[in-house]
């Protein structure tokens, strides 16, 4: 066995999820509910009616590298070449991890609270983390000097989610800078990998800004699943400076070859008409209203968040330092999966996602609120 592999649990928000009810509140997993815009999907049916399906180049269609890196005109990645299509974006998050680092010389610094899969695909390559939390007490707001106080000469990669998973929090510009002017000034800077996978799904009063435009060795992984409900389509792509391209590029080739041909084809239908990356938006805006009225009219407090459409609801003093029981309890007692916010690398919280409908939304609510009052432990 691969010790590095066999000793890094598998995950718990899927554990979670296979031990629901068929009648449970899911209010656990990040899947939309939406169903998406078909027209792509059938141009991709119908290119593929009259061109077969074949493989397309490693790195994928020039068509959909071209279209993605003129949408998102970000300075030193408006090729082409600069641009991969993945098998999702955890494949885009892989890249650099497996190419980038050497587990001998160079550590990664992961901004927490976070989607886990950073951290443990860095373990899967025998590379160290080191992590910089975030603190509850701000609402979890970006702090860009503590992300360069952990920062040192074997950081190698800063990684950073905006909207983050599970908080909500966008970065804003301010803070994006300042991380930028003081990566810039180390004698080494690190690469910056930004996910950018909720960027579409913002509720402040402009797009989450990237990184990409204020520091010039940031790589950007994003996809379709989340913005356009194609979470089973598995159509993401990395976006990298041209000097560091080369080398995840072959990386991408030897182990997934290229990402599916009907997938990338209803991709470029898709940059064709952008407005599609944007319609869902609106729809979660409305769920987010629901779901922070709902948190009110319970007493619960929460984070309240700027995009992706997650919020995690504090907990009670109780179950302060018991999320994972918090979350089970609720499970059990009221048949409403939750994520607990120690997946994450932090206490006191439970994770929600507002995909659901709005009456089993404020079902759902009206239920964690009941098991977390009862005094039962």
């Amino acid at each position: 066995m691969n010790r590095l592999v066999e000793t890094i649990p598998p995950s718990a928000i899927r554990a979670l999820n296979d031990r629901k009810r068929p009648d449970a509140i899911d209010l656990g997993m990040g899947q939309p509910l939406l169903r998406p815009e078909m027209a792509p999907l059938e141009a991709a049916l119908a290119w593929v009616r009259e061109n077969g399906c074949p493989y397309s180049p490693n790195t994928g269609f020039a068509e959909l590298r071209t279209a993605i890196a003129q949408h998102f005109a970000y300075p030193g990645l408006g090729s082409p070449d600069s641009v991969c299509i993945t098998i999702g974006s955890q494949e885009a998050l892989y890249l650099p991890i497996k190419s980038l680092i050497d587990p001998q010389q160079h550590e990664a610094v992961v901004v927490t609270p976070t989607f886990p899969a950073y951290q443990k695909l860095c373990y899967i390559e025998g590379v160290t983390v080191r992590e910089v939390a975030l603190s509850p007490k701000t609402g979890f707001a970006p702090d860009a000097k503590a992300v360069l106080r952990a920062v040192h000469e074997r950081t190698r990669l800063v990684a950073l989610a905006s909207p983050c998973n599970p908080t909500g929090r966008v970065w804003p510009e301010s803070e994006l800078r300042t991380l930028s002017e003081g990566l810039l000034e180390l004698p080494n800077p690190p690469f910056l990998l930004s996910d950018e996978v909720y960027a579409d799904l913002y509720y402040t009063d402009q797009r989450p800004p990237s990184p990409a435009r204020y520091y010039p060795h940031t790589i950007v992984a994003s996809s379709l699943s989340k913005s356009c409900a194609l979470t089973g389509l598995r159509l993401g792509w990395i976006m990298a400076p041209l000097h560091a391209a080369q080398v995840m590029w072959k990386a991408h080739q030897f182990v997934v070859s290229c990402a599916d041909t009907i997938a990338q084809r209803a991709a470029i239908e898709i940059f064709r008409h952008p407005e599609i990356l944007r319609q869902h938006r609106p729809h979660y805006q409305a769920q987010r209203e629901i779901l922070l009225s709902a948190l009110a009219e319970e007493g619960l407090a929460a984070i309240e968040p700027e995009g992706s459409f997650y919020c995690l609801i504090r907990l009670p003093e109780l179950w302060a330092h018991r999320s994972m029981e918090a979350a089970l309890k609720v499970m059990e007692d009221e048949n409403v999966v939750t994520i607990p916010s120690s997946i994450f690398g932090v206490e006191g919280f439970l994770r929600v996602t507002f995909v659901a409908s709005p009456e089993k939304l404020r079902e759902g609510i009206r239920r964690i609120r009941r098991a977390l009052s009862a005094r039962t432990t």
